[in-house]
């Protein structure tokens, strides 16, 4: 295995609101969490800084205007975090919607090229990223990934309407490969998942879908207050099918649905992750659907998944209730090297957090902390991220409403909510920390994708959120702890990028981290492809363990810390 290391580079300082209740649904084990105070630290600057006005990213997000109640319109949008042109720094490429009343206008996606000084340039018209024909589809989400083993990054992006395929060509540019990759899903798509579930060597897709929407199936719906509304989900009593594709050695893609058995499920699809969670050796996907049971499909090895969500206690919280499910992460918040579940959910509701077991999940809501400071909120986009490197993961949960919220506004209309930054005490538990953020916060907005990059290559995680009819946001991770840090890319044979579900064990400092390679996590969109690390008062990092996609492992020792290092699979060590 081959190490490339770079020493960390400094950069200029830039100062449906139902509720539905599944009659005979198993209530599941809970665990409760004891009154433990907060560990809390307040630091002497805002840990997150808003740079939206000097980053040169430029966004704004359009549908139709409030007052049309479409239920596509509220829906979007989310991105991706990419290296597109393989320089070493992380792009963003932002997903558009537009106007259902003015099709013959459509309004382009959006690449903007990192210039590595916290500078952003927008260079869609140049690369063709925004050819996008937008008569019978708009954008939702994104997936990126190297389907086709080139070496470069390409995107799927998710429409009401056939979905696309947007192939990185290598030389600047993209081209629309759908039609011949055969991915143009025409459902209301929402997130999308890349992932090698049968081992072959080639990446699959797992598309999520929302609701069977037409136009005509639109009504009236009102909120408690007699005004007029947006629908719940199950108003139009039409959950859609997800997507499974096999990718072929060709570079193409065969619908699998009904050999997977992925086509015998139907429900309100939003989120999606996958990683191999009882351990097995094999791909599973959970997703986190709308007030409709979640779906956990486990692969059988053979081919086939089988939905097991209700029987290993992830269909439902521990009420047997199916959640308003949009945002879902994927990490080891209990220190035993398996991977753990935490999905978003609508107001009045809490998060729900769910530990895994192996063979099946514990709802851990009340342990984690997550019944008190979501509540007020509806989460949509997701991620959890070490923000100090002290080697305990912070997260960020952004909000947006999707039905009038209870006060009394004079324009009767308001969705915007605040997001939130939240940190864990000494106990594991989850508490609501956004005052240590609070100029980057302040802001209302209705909040729907959180993209993790380290856009300006320091070692943390910043963000950009994406804003449903409002621009788009920066938040530069402004960490002063002083804290060690580790990054990690892992290169597949060939040059292959994005080693999807190859996860890495970190050993520095007496702890054991795991982080996971992921094409997607948290609402709409990818985030940054490599592994961060923090790791506290560490000076040097005793051991990495990788297990990579195809069974293969290795292992390094005393490794330097504060480095970004690429590992490339087969080489010699």
């Amino acid at each position: 295995m081959a190490l490339d290391s770079a020493p960390m580079r400094t950069q200029p300082s830039a100062c449906g609101l139902g509720i539905v209740l599944l009659l005979g649904a198993c209530a599941r084990p809970v665990e409760e969490a004891t009154d433990i105070p907060q560990d809390t630290l307040t630091p002497s600057h805002d840990i997150l800084t808003d740079i939206t006005d000097e980053s040169g990213l430029s966004f704004l997000h359009v549908s139709e205007p409030m007052g049309s109640f479409l239920l596509p319109d509220e829906m979007g949008s989310g991105g991706a975090v990419l290296d597109f042109d393989s320089d070493g720094d992380m792009d963003v490429y932002l997903v558009q919607t537009g106007l259902h009343s003015a099709p013959q206008d459509p309004l382009p996606n959006r690449l903007y090229r990192n210039e590595g000084t916290n500078r952003f340039l927008d260079v869609t018209t140049v690369v063709n990223a925004g050819a996008l024909t937008r008569e019978t589809g708009f954008g939702i989400g994104c997936s990126a990934a190297d389907y086709d083993a080139d070496g470069d990054v390409d995107l799927y992006v998710t429409r009401l309407g056939p979905n696309v395929l947007m192939r990185n060509n290598g030389n600047g540019r993209f081209s629309d490969v759908t039609s011949e990759a055969g991915v143009g899903d025409p459902g209301f798509g929402a997130s999308a998942s890349f992932l090698d579930y049968d081992r072959d060597g080639h990446l699959d897709l797992y598309v999520v879908n929302y609701v069977d929407w037409a136009a005509h199936l639109e009504g009236s719906c009102f909120d408690p207050r007699g005004l007029r509304d947006y629908c719940s989900p199950v108003v139009y009593d039409a959950p859609a099918l997800d997507r499974l594709y096999r990718g072929t050695p060709q570079h193409a893609f065969i619908d699998v649905n009904t050999r997977s058995r992925v086509g015998g499920a139907r429900g309100n699809g939003l989120g999606v992750v996958s990683t191999d969670f009882d351990g097995d050796g094999w791909v599973d996907i959970f997703v986190a659907n709308d007030q409709t049971p979640g779906f956990l499909w486990i692969n059988q090895g053979d081919g086939t998944l089988l939905e097991d969500a209700a029987l290993r206690g992830c269909a439902f919280n521990a009420d047997g209730m199916a959640i308003a499910g949009m945002g879902v992460v994927a990490e080891d918040l209990d220190g035993d090297q398996d991977f753990d579940l935490m999905v978003t959910n609508i107001t009045t509701q809490p998060h729900l957090g769910l530990r895994n077991e192996g063979t099946h999940f514990v709802d851990s809501t009340h342990l984690w902390g997550l019944a008190g400071w979501g509540v007020p909120r509806t989460g949509f986009g997701f991620g959890l991220f070490d923000q100090n490197l002290d080697g305990q993961l912070d997260g960020m949960v952004v909000n947006g409403a999707v039905n009038r919220l209870s006060e009394p506004f004079a324009e009767g209309f308001d969705y915007e909510e605040p997001n939130q930054f939240i940190r864990r005490d000494s106990a594991g538990k989850f508490f609501d920390a956004s005052d240590e953020a609070a100029s980057a916060l302040h802001e209302l907005s209705i909040s729907r994708g959180l993209l993790l990059g380290d856009y300006d290559a320091d070692g943390d995680l910043d963000a950009v959120v994406t804003n449903n009819r409002g621009p788009a946001q920066v938040l530069r991770n402004d960490n002063r702890s002083g804290h060690s840090w580790l990054v990690l890319d892992l290169v597949g044979r060939g040059g292959r990028r994005d080693m999807f579900n190859s996860r890495v064990q970190v050993h520095a400092a007496g702890k054991i981290l795991i982080r996971e390679v992921r094409s997607s996590q948290g609402f709409l969109g990818s985030n940054d492809p490599r592994l961060f690390f923090g790791l506290g008062e560490a000076t040097t990092v005793e051991r990495v363990e990788v297990h990579w996609t195809d069974g293969a492992q290795q292992v390094l020792v005393n490794l330097p810390v504060n480095r970004f290092i690429t590992l490339r699979q087969g080489a010699d060590t």
